[in-house]
This record gives structure tokens, sequence and C-alpha cells, in this order.
């Protein structure tokens, strides 16, 4: 018998036209978006579905997730702006209303080239248009590996090849740690000054290894790569 996760709890961060969303069943979800623009069933599903337009820092910072949904997320899946200090913000807030068996979901941390890692969409756009992955822009949101490597050692991360540019999961969360939150500003300014490029990125990529998403799927037991 086969053991999935029970994700009856989902957060959305970077919803924008919901087609993530519309692909998810769950009982309760909620999304946050600074300016929706949905063109899918984000309900598809879903019995409650609350959308929030704010940035995610307004979110985490005025509404309590736990009251809306009724309880802390089983699911969390990040993707909002794409520099890697709003990803540091998403993800130590999302943590911090998280259960110890939450999973959380990091988009776009492993990009294919340096263009499309460029922190501004329109330079990444102009550098890429004549590579092999036009118009895909991660942004420096890689960084966040190589944060939580070195502050957050305790975390498990499984980093999965789901096109085009991967997903990092993130269990063995703990809501009570400050780490990241104290250190913020250190952390900024001490990956700010590490290096956007191909080299830089290629060093990432020496540091991990990479799941096969069709192992994930194929496989009996989720719970050997996420956990109960």
């Amino acid at each position: 018998m086969s053991r999935a996760r029970d994700s009856k709890r989902y957060l959305e961060v970077g919803v924008s036209q919901g087609h993530l969303m519309s692909q998810i069943h769950t009982r309760t979800a909620i999304g946050v978006d600074p300016s929706f623009d949905i063109t899918f069933n984000v309900s598809h599903g879903k019995t409650i579905v609350t959308l929030v337009q704010v940035p995610s820092d307004t979110f985490f910072a005025e509404y309590d997730y736990a009251a809306l949904a009724g309880g802390p997320p089983d699911l969390i899946f990040l993707d909002g702006m794409h520099t890697f200090e709003y990803l540091l913000r998403d993800f130590f807030n999302a943590e911090a209303i998280a259960s110890d068996r939450t999973l959380i979901v990091l988009h776009d941390c492993l990009p294919l080239n340096a263009e499309m890692a460029e922190r501004n969409a329109k330079v990444s756009a102009q550098l890429g248009v004549n590579t092999r992955f036009p118009y895909h822009w991660t942004g420096d949101v890689w960084k966040i590996i190589p944060i939580l490597q070195t502050y957050r050692p305790d975390l498990r991360l499984v980093y999965v090849d789901c096109p085009p540019t991967g997903l990092v999961c993130v269990t063995n969360l703990n809501p009570a740690s400050k780490t990241l939150k104290t250190q913020y500003f250190a952390i900024v300014d001490a990956f700010r000054a590490l290096g956007n490029d191909l080299p830089a990125i290629d060093n990432l990529y020496g540091t991990i290894d990479i799941t096969p998403s069709s192992r994930i799927t194929n496989d009996h037991d989720l719970t050997l790569y996420f956990g109960g």
C-alpha cells in the first residue's frame, strides 16, 4: 500500500495566473500574490479557497494562516519575487507558521544558465533571447541553497529535477528557529557579495545531488524523501 503525504491545508506564495494552484487537490488553499491575474480554475479539487492580494511580507506580518485555514499548512509552495533576499524572508516566515511535518517547496532554484539567473527580469530576457532557454527567469534565488546549507544544516533538502528549473523540497522544519531571521542582514550582505555567474552556479551543482522526479512519483513510499 502506498504512503502519500496527507495535505489538507495548502499555502502558495506567488500565484500569478493560478496554473499550479489549479492542479493542487486539498481541502483548504490560501494563495498570496500582490497582483493576481487568474486565468485558471484555482477552486478545482478544493473545498475552500482564499486569495489574499498583498505582498508576501504583508501577508506574513498581518494575516494568521492558521486562523484562516483551520491549522498550520501541510504544504507550502514558494514562488514569489525571484531575488534571494525575498525568498529568504518568505522561507523563514513560512517556516514560522509551519508544523514539524510541513513540506516547503521552493521553485526556480536550479538555473540552467547565468542569463536566467540575472536579478533583473528585463535584463535577463535581453541576455537570454538567443540562448537555449529564452525568457526563463529564475533570478538569483539559487542562493537560498548555500544559505540553508550554511545556516540551517538541520533541515532536510531534496533537490528535484522538475523542468525547467527544478524544485527544492525542505522538511525537518523547526518553526521555533530564529536563526535566519535574526541573522538576515548579515546573510544578505554575505550572499549579495557571492557571484551570480556561471562559475558560481556550476559550483552550486557541485554541492548537491539531484533526484529524478520520476523516482519520487513512481516510488511507493514518499516518506523516503519527505518524512511522514
